[in-house]
């Protein structure tokens, strides 16, 4: 990266979304007839990767063939259930940002900045109207659009989308679903290696997502790496996660903010 240069990647999670859970837990409704809450949502889900991935392995050895193709499709029924209601929430507009998204871009890019890079981990595409709304609207004579990258897929092709735990190379996956998945991370880790500020909003870095966390770890290696900004309710938790995901000899600053108190900076480090 050129002296002159000033990069920000801003990858965003479900926390930035208001009801962003709603529509799953609906879905998880429909498909199982089980009423959860966002942490059994996730949990029901991982559940149901980890019998995908051993059916599939099992298969492949020519062992219960019929439990995978049950599996398989109790998931695609699933991922299905998961993008109709999303659909819906979103052309309804249940689902939309939380009101300091805007107070967020205009606090941390501002003048100076030569990139910005939006990476999301959500399904939906609440997040990339809204995006190109404040820099559209909110700056005049910036036309351009910015492009929201979509790291776990996308509702509108479900068959994509990562449900939690899942990963790039899976035993379930064909070569070319590999080949795409692997390509999206390669990018994802190439915005962040040539980024000097990651900002996380709305993202814990859950342990449901080794391979985003390592894909952070990795690109975090980077000289041009020099801060890491929290937007969270609960910053100290994630700020630990991202130390643990830093090297020990790192210099790169963690600063964590409360979504609703953006003008109060705590520094980790």
């Amino acid at each position: 990266m050129s002296l002159n240069e000033n990069n920000i990647t801003i990858v965003i999670g479900s926390g930035a979304v208001e009801k962003s859970w709603d529509p799953v837990i609906r879905a998880i409704k429909r498909s199982y007839g089980i009423d959860t809450t966002k942490d059994g949502a996730n949990f029901l889900m991982a559940k149901e990767v980890y019998l995908l991935r051993t059916y599939s392995t099992f298969a492949k050895r020519n062992h219960y063939p019929e439990y995978y193709g049950i599996q398989k499709k109790s998931i695609d029924l699933l991922k299905h259930n998961i993008s109709s209601e999303l659909l819906k929430a979103q052309e309804s507009c249940e689902i939309k940002p939380r009101t300091e998204l805007k107070e967020i871009f205009d606090k941390f890019t501002n003048e100076g900045i030569d990139k910005i890079s939006v990476v999301t981990t959500n399904w939906d595409e609440v997040l990339d109207k809204a995006i190109n709304q404040i820099f559209q609207w909110g700056r005049p004579g910036n036309t351009r659009p910015i492009e929201c990258y979509h790291l776990h897929g996308n509702m509108r092709n479900p068959g994509m989308m990562y449900l939690p735990s899942e990963i790039t190379v899976e035993t379930y996956r064909s070569k070319n679903e590999e080949n795409i998945f692997g390509i999206n991370h390669g990018n994802f880790m190439n915005l962040l290696q040539t980024s000097h500020k990651t900002i996380l909003y709305g993202i814990s870095l859950d342990p449901l997502d080794a391979e985003l966390n390592v894909s952070l770890a990795s690109s975090w290696i980077s000289k041009d790496n020099k801060e890491i900004i929290i937007i969270n309710p609960n910053h100290k938790l994630v700020a630990e996660r991202v130390r643990l995901l830093l090297d020990s000899k790192s210099s790169v600053k963690i600063l964590g903010y409360d979504p609703g108190e953006l003008n109060n900076k705590v520094e980790y480090r």
